[in-house]
């Protein structure tokens, strides 16, 4: 589940949590709430077709 937060910064992020409640993911801090809720929606449009690049 993707959660928005405030950040003590003052701004928003986004985190993405798995279903084990372990955070998999996070954002940058945004200025808004609104900026912060066009990055959950970039990300799950992105998702999907995301490359994974292996440089291991």
């Amino acid at each position: 589940m993707f959660e928005i937060l405030r950040a003590s910064s003052g701004g928003y992020f986004w985190r993405l949590r798995g279903s084990n409640g372990e955070t998999l993911c996070h954002s940058e801090v945004y200025t808004s709430k609104q900026s912060a809720q066009n990055g959950v929606d970039a990300a799950k449009r992105l998702a999907p077709i995301a490359q994974v690049y292996d440089k291991a």
